[in-house]
């Protein structure tokens, strides 16, 4: 089209626009050999998106959220490079971006989720950037580009690689990594001060809560504080400027400290004054007092003990003291305190021994699982035989050791009643034939007779004992580490071991000692660097069998004992030993020769089998407990099991443990850290359970 025709054509289209209720509000398009001038005024965007399509040669999928009209001004002809990039210029002002697919088509849609999609085309293309950063931290590079982002745009933060990923156009992505490069420069400086007379550790305290913003917590100032204590320096990091003002600061409290008095009071929190005492001594070269030299393990826990100021012969060969230092250590025992006498040095490497020993020690829960498994089974079959002469004189008997119920007090008993009333030997027979029978065992059965003028008598005794018993016992107890402890739950049984009682002694007695009977665990844990925690256990279990004879009162006690050192992960199970024992026993008591004829030898032998077996193993689990919150999750949870039983041997009856809190001890039951508010009395943590029924009035 020529130059002179394009007016016309501009001024046919002009008309055509102006006239109400032909195309509306459409595009203009002036052509001029390969470029184009556009001139588009309150027109359909999708009216405008066809004739670009039309003019470009491009496809385009428009989305059926896209909406709106635009208005494009063009002074001068545009070729169609040009007027795709002023087509993408525009559908950004309108909130729309343009994607290519892989058809070779153009998918036009909103902005919003343009972050989540790929790349869009032309010099403001919708992308994404990774910018590594390498003098700030992401987080805080990430805050302070986040309002330059777009709405449509993103920002991550990637700690781990310290980088920020940056989702936004192309002109924006520009603006953002000239700005990241002004700011990701490492203006910090370093700088070591030396204290002459305080510690390093106290300024570096006192300087992290100075330095804090405000609302802010300590060490988030503009400067980083870090001591050293090996050097008793500090380590300042941040603006030379900021740095300087602080200088003269830590001049000031070091010169400060120098005019301070050289006797202080430190009062532990975790250690024991009594346990710590000789360890200072020996640092500083001062005579180790007896008091503490020889406290026993009950002293370094807790207990009483001479004062450790007594004066007196070293039982310790002491340490060379400080160069050119003299210092006093003593103990204060009233308030489990140390009175330390020393030049400030001294103060402060004491200070800092006492920091690094005074710590909340670990405890350690152990619990022990002991398992008896036994049966017994014991099957006796006899026959015992007695002729006796016409005078009742025995001519033949049989007898076996391991019968129940032997036939001669019987036969004697029987033959009793021949005596007289007020013979003696008549009733003493009798009761043994009585004691006999009454020991007896399944069944008893025999018969007499004659035989000519002979008598005859025969006892058959049959038995069929089973004896099994499982036992579990679970002992558990709690103690620091690298300390003893022990619990006992069982009775105290005498033991005779003495005694005197004849007839002639003008004096009897009898001398008894009581012993322990039940369950006894004793453990030591020390807990390694590593997380294993090593166990010094001795084990033990008794229980009384029973007397030894039935003539005799001394007990038989039984007693499994077991005493190890093992190493056990913290929370896991291990086995500390234990016992397989199987017990077969069979014996034959008969008359040679007799006892061996088939059949009727059954008539002249005794048979007795006896046969045990014996389960028995240890378990071991130790926990540590580290924090205040591990031990209360562990109270929490043995008072709800214990609260448990009470409610399940009683149902609807208020627990003797919620009775005792809220009547006596005037509290809560204990809950666990992650329990929001403490259970009330009464109340279940874990589970619901069954309505409390209000107590029986009282008469």
């Amino acid at each position: 089209m020529k130059r002179s025709n394009r007016s016309v054509v501009g001024l046919a289209l002009a008309a055509l626009l102006a006239a109400p209720g032909l195309l509306g509000a459409a595009p203009a398009w002036a052509q001029s050999g390969q470029r184009q001038t556009l001139n588009v005024q309150g027109a359909d965007i999708r009216a405008f998106i066809q004739d670009v399509a039309r003019s470009t040669g491009r496809t385009f999928i428009v989305d059926p959220a896209v909406t709106g009209t635009v208005t494009v001004t063009s002074e001068r002809a545009l070729t169609r490079a040009q007027l795709f990039e002023v087509f993408l210029s525009t559908l950004r002002a309108n909130g729309l971006v343009v994607t290519p697919t892989a058809s070779g088509a153009w998918r036009i849609s909103p902005a919003q989720g343009a972050a989540q999609g790929p790349s869009t085309v032309g010099s403001e293309r919708f992308s994404t950037e990774v910018f590594q950063l390498r003098n700030i931290d992401a987080a805080s590079a990430a805050e302070t580009i986040r309002p330059l982002v777009g709405p449509q745009g993103q920002v991550l933060a990637n700690p781990g690689a310290n980088s920020v990923v940056v989702a936004d156009f192309a002109d924006n992505l520009a603006r953002i990594r000239a700005l990241i490069g002004r700011i990701d420069v490492d203006r910090t400086g370093f700088e070591v001060i030396t204290l002459q007379n305080s510690s390093a550790r106290e300024i570096a305290a006192v300087l992290q809560t100075v330095l804090a913003p405000p609302g802010g917590q300590p060490g988030q100032g503009m400067v980083s504080v870090t001591p050293v204590e090996s050097s008793n320096s500090i380590v300042l990091r941040g603006d030379p400027s900021a740095m300087a003002r602080i200088r003269p600061l830590i001049e000031d409290l070091d010169r400060r400290a120098e005019s301070a008095d050289d006797v202080k009071v430190v009062f532990l929190q975790h250690a024991n004054a009594e346990a710590l005492l000789p360890v200072l001594q020996q640092i500083v070269g001062q005579q180790v007092t007896p008091a503490s030299a020889n406290a026993t393990p009950a002293a370094t826990r807790g207990g009483a003990g001479a004062d450790a100021t007594t004066e007196g012969p070293a039982s310790a060969v002491p340490t060379a003291p400080l160069p050119g230092q003299r210092a006093t250590i003593a103990r204060f025992p009233g308030a489990n305190a140390l009175v330390i006498s020393a030049s400030a040095d001294t103060q402060r490497t004491l200070a800092d021994v006492i920091h690094q020993l005074d710590q909340r020690r670990q405890q350690v829960l152990i619990e022990a699982i002991v398992v008896e498994l036994s049966d017994n089974a014991v099957r006796e079959l006899g026959v015992q035989w007695l002729l006796a002469g016409e005078d009742g004189n025995p001519v033949g008997l049989t007898n076996y050791s391991d019968s129940a119920v032997p036939l001669l007090p019987i036969a004697g008993g029987a033959a009793a009643g021949q005596l007289d009333e007020d013979d003696p030997l008549r009733e003493q027979l009798q009761n043994l034939a009585l004691n006999t029978l009454l020991g007896a065992n399944g069944f008893v059965g025999g018969g007499g007779g004659r035989i000519g003028d002979g008598l005859f008598g025969f006892i058959i005794n049959a038995a069929k004992t089973d004896d099994g018993s499982n036992l579990l016992q679970t002992p558990s107890l709690m103690t620091l580490d690298n300390e003893e402890a022990t619990i006992l739950v069982g009775q105290e049984v005498p033991i005779t071991t003495g005694e005197t009682l004849l007839d002639g002694n003008s004096n009897p007695f009898r001398t008894t000692q009581r012993q322990d009977i039940g369950v006894k665990l004793i453990v030591r844990p020390q807990i390694n660097a590593g997380g294993s925690i090593t166990l010094f256990l001795r084990q033990e279990v008794s229980s009384i069998n029973g007397v030894l004879t039935n003539s005799a009162n001394d007990l038989v006690l039984n007693k499994r004992e077991l005493e190890t050192t093992l190493v056990v992960d913290d929370g896991d199970i291990a086995v500390a030993g234990g016992l397989l024992d199987q017990n077969d026993r069979m014996s034959i008591d008969k008359v040679p020769g007799l006892g061996d004829i088939p059949g009727i030898g059954a008539l002249f032998r005794s048979t007795s089998r006896q046969r045990g077996r014996t389960n028995l193993m240890v378990f071991i689990r130790p926990t540590i407990i580290r924090t205040p919150a591990d031990a209360q999750t562990l109270a929490a949870d043995r008072w709800g099991y214990m609260r448990q039983q009470q409610l399940n041997n009683a149902p609807g009856v208020e627990p003797g443990l919620d009775e005792m809190l809220r009547e006596y001890m005037r509290t809560q039951a204990p809950a666990a850290p992650d329990t929001a508010v403490a259970a009330p009395v009464g109340e279940v943590i874990a589970a619901p359970l069954p309505p409390v029924a209000d107590p029986a009035p009282q008469e």
